[in-house]
């Protein structure tokens, strides 16, 4: 099978990127053939796209999101005919424009990710919505328009509630084809025997960056600091995560980690600390922490859906989560092993191989589809 792959730009090094690339070498490595189009290599940017650059940021920002309703890079079937792919997968679609992806819908069988929530709200994390039922109506109009383009995709979701927010976002519009596909990430940790993790010891996994809460983090930590805090990513906070490290002990930057960091910062680590404020559709960083065992301390609004209530702490702002590490650190050893068994039991059920045969059957179902 011959698999195009769409996705806007892997400028950021996120966790789209990375299960782009993942699935794409699980897919060559069971014989099929996969090329990736993206705007850093193989689709066009338009005029107008162009001289968006030039505009402020504030005005550039809207021009991009207007952009997407239309079509700002002029992507044709015609792209693709030289591949000739059996299917297209498409991923995050933002700056590519939404009435390409409907052209090659109709001419190519199409299944759609959905890494956020784009369909909702144009920034992502819907963060727009509730401000006004003035924008709230444009949003909802924004999404009916959408929804109605991609009526021919077969739509893959990680969870219940991201599908349910679109259905939402655009009531009186017939929603396209769609399954629910947990994602997973391609490791062997959810089999082996893990040690315990120590108590007081916590991980954060992803960007730094205030949309995943990491400010809300730090902030909480200087009211206690009661071990240690291990930070692991990349992004525009770093330079305030090099400070706290060089400034107290008990905060450790660990930079951007590849799958032996990452095993080793889990092997280390009793917690995942997933604060994001804004939505989230998944969390990959918390698959892998189920996987290693490990429970994790969430915000409410961004409970990881692949999680047991067993297997995870929940809090609402920046007190409460202060009051949820003092706790989580001195929790007693019994009650933290049974934590620890819960999540390690839900990161049995995340497994890769199962979810590539999922995708792949989703290829196949989007090819026999009338």
């Amino acid at each position: 099978m011959r698999i195009a792959m769409i996705h806007s730009t892997f400028a950021v090094r996120g966790g789209a990127e990375q299960y782009i690339r993942d699935l794409s070498a699980s897919l060559t490595a069971r014989g099929h053939e996969v090329r990736v189009f993206s705007r850093d290599d193989g689709i066009p940017r338009r005029l107008a796209a162009r001289l968006g650059d030039r505009l402020p940021s504030p005005v550039r920002k809207a021009f991009v999101h207007l952009g997407d309703l239309v079509d700002p890079t002029g992507l044709h079937p015609r792209d693709l005919r030289e591949f000739a792919p059996d299917a297209v997968h498409v991923h995050n679609w933002q700056e590519l424009g939404v009435l390409p992806l409907a052209r090659l819908s109709r001419a190519y069988p199409t299944v759609h990710t959905v890494h956020d929530h784009a369909v909702v709200d144009p920034n992502n994390a819907l963060g727009s919505l509730g401000r006004s039922r003035l924008l709230d109506a444009a949003l909802g109009v924004r999404s009916a328009w959408i929804v109605r383009r991609f009526r021919r995709m077969l739509l893959l979701f990680a969870a219940e509630r991201t599908r349910e927010a679109v259905r939402r976002s655009a009531p009186r519009v017939r929603p396209p084809a769609s399954r629910i596909v947990p994602l997973a990430v391609p490791t062997a940790w959810h089999r082996l025997a893990w040690p315990p993790g120590r108590r007081d010891v916590f991980l954060f996994l992803g960007a730094l960056s205030e949309h995943k809460g990491l400010d809300l983090l730090l902030d909480a930590w200087r009211e206690t600091r009661p071990g240690t805090l291990l930070i692991a990513g990349d992004g525009p906070l770093r330079g305030r995560v090099e400070r706290e490290a060089a400034e107290s002990p008990t905060v450790r930057y660990l930079g951007y980690l590849d799958e032996a960091g990452k095993r080793a910062a889990f092997a280390e680590a009793g917690w995942l600390v997933f604060p994001s404020r804004l939505a989230e559709t998944y969390g990959l960083g918390c698959a892998e922490a189920l996987m290693a065992g490990r429970p994790i301390l969430a915000g409410a609004r961004v409970r990881p859906p692949m999680a047991a209530d067993t297997s995870v702490l929940l809090f609402r702002g920046r007190d409460e989560l202060a009051h949820l590490l003092q706790n989580a650190a001195v929790m007693l050893p019994d009650q933290y092993a049974t934590m620890a068994a819960s999540a390690a039991a839900d990161g049995r059920k995340l497994d890769w191989d199962d979810h590539v045969n999922a995708v792949i059957d989703a290829y196949e179902s989007a090819g026999s589809a009338p």
